[in-house]
């Protein structure tokens, strides 16, 4: 039997807590006075916990073969988190429990560590690990504790109010592992466009692309909410992450937004049979139903044509000009909000230094790395409480004696 310390309370730190238990003495260390802060903010306080496509095409990383090792875990961890007593209420393919509420699941890990006698140590920070022959010597300002493995369950620097404040990249560094820059994912995006202040507070389902360098890279389909500064929304939250890390390494991005996706291939043929159904009206007349009243004006303006303007009088060009301007507005992005108003972190540790069939590290023996720490990063909808969920999880099921 082994002496395991884990170094966070979070989702990953509290399921590597409860699975290295069955096997081992685990005393899990946290910086705040309670574990699972961040898990009453996810889902909007519902608890979106896992997703019925837990797929590498749903997250960004560094090595894709790694984390598609590790995924092929989920089947075990799901029963798992079943067994413990998280009761799934399904809605369109996400998992929240049933109760509709976040403290469920956190009640239901805390409850599981008092069940198996886990030791929690709270309000220690840790500030150093020593490696000192076969022993960890964990450190904060004024306690020290010695121990045989060691978790790391930090998390990344996302929502810092509930203690996510970077902290566990030096630790992995002070072991010689290198961190993949840290930006922000899952958060809204500042643009530079005239238009900002002229359709602040609309939402509309569009279709959003986004380019890095002039290139395609991703698409997305949802609801967007334009605003003042950029735009947010779930699509937009889906495509930050890879944006945020292309504009840190000083690359263009942009997106292109189709305002009508349904109509995207057919706008023109779509547009002359609404003409010919109510003829005599005007341009703001024959879209009043489609598009929100804001967004209307603000595409008319980029187009060079007045509200007033009947189709029938556009030239050939203004009318092609409206047509690109509805279905690829281009946006130029600038960069996204802060790490305080992010939901996860892109990059951190790279998964190509961790056995991703342990996750233990490749540089130093006995010391295991998993959650928001590492370099994965997914989309709305569960995916990534889900990796913090099979990543803890594996370390915890791997701890050697």
């Amino acid at each position: 039997m082994s002496k395991v310390v884990v170094v966070g309370g979070g989702v990953s730190g509290l399921i590597a807590s409860i699975v290295a238990s069955q096997k081992h003495e685990v005393i899990l260390l946290e910086a705040n006075d309670k574990c699972g802060k961040k898990i009453l903010l996810t889902g909007n306080g519902k608890c979106n916990y896992w997703n019925q496509d837990i797929h590498i095409r749903n997250y960004d990383t560094d090595h894709y073969d790694n984390l598609d090792t590790i995924l092929k875990n989920q089947e075990e961890v799901y029963s798992f988190l079943e067994s413990i007593g998280i009761y799934p209420k399904i809605k369109n393919g996400y998992y929240y429990p049933y109760s509709n509420q976040a403290s469920s699941v956190r009640t239901i890990l805390i409850k599981e560590l008092e069940r198996r006698k886990v030791k929690v140590i709270y309000q220690f920070k840790v500030e150093k690990i020593q490696k000192e022959e076969n022993q960890f010597i964990l450190k904060s300002s004024n306690q020290e504790l010695a121990c045989d493995q060691v978790i790391l369950a930090t998390g990344g620097k996302a929502c810092p109010k509930t203690g996510s404040d970077g902290s566990g990249y030096f630790l992995a560094e002070s072991f010689h592992h290198c961190i993949d820059k840290v930006t922000p994912s899952l958060v809204p995006l500042k643009a530079n466009d005239s238009s900002l202040k002229d359709w602040d507070g609309v939402r509309c389902d569009s279709k959003v692309s986004l380019y890095i360098d002039n290139q395609k890279i991703k698409e997305e389909v949802g609801e967007i909410q334009l605003t003042d500064y950029g735009v947010s929304g779930i699509c937009i939250f889906n495509l930050s992450g890879c944006a945020t890390r292309s504009l840190e390494q000083k690359k263009a991005v942009s997106l292109h937004i189709n305002f009508l996706p349904s109509l995207e291939t057919d706008f023109d043929n779509w547009f002359q049979a609404r003409n010919k159904q109510i003829p005599n009206h005007t341009l703001e007349e024959l879209l009043e139903s489609i598009l929100p009243y804001k967004l209307m004006l603000v595409l008319f303006k980029k187009s060079g044509i007045r509200k007033e303007d009947s189709w029938d009088t556009l030239s050939e060009e203004k009318k092609a000009q409206f047509i690109k301007t509805i279905t690829d507005y281009e946006l130029e992005i600038t960069e996204s909000l802060s790490f305080d108003r992010c939901q996860v972190t892109a990059g951190g540790v790279s998964l190509s230094e961790i056995n991703p069939n342990t996750m233990e590290s490749l540089i130093i023996p006995h010391l295991y790395l998993v959650g928001e720490l590492l370099d994965v990063d997914g989309k709305c909808g569960g995916f990534n409480m889900a990796f913090a969920f099979i990543s803890g999880y594996i370390a915890g099921r791997s701890i050697s004696c």
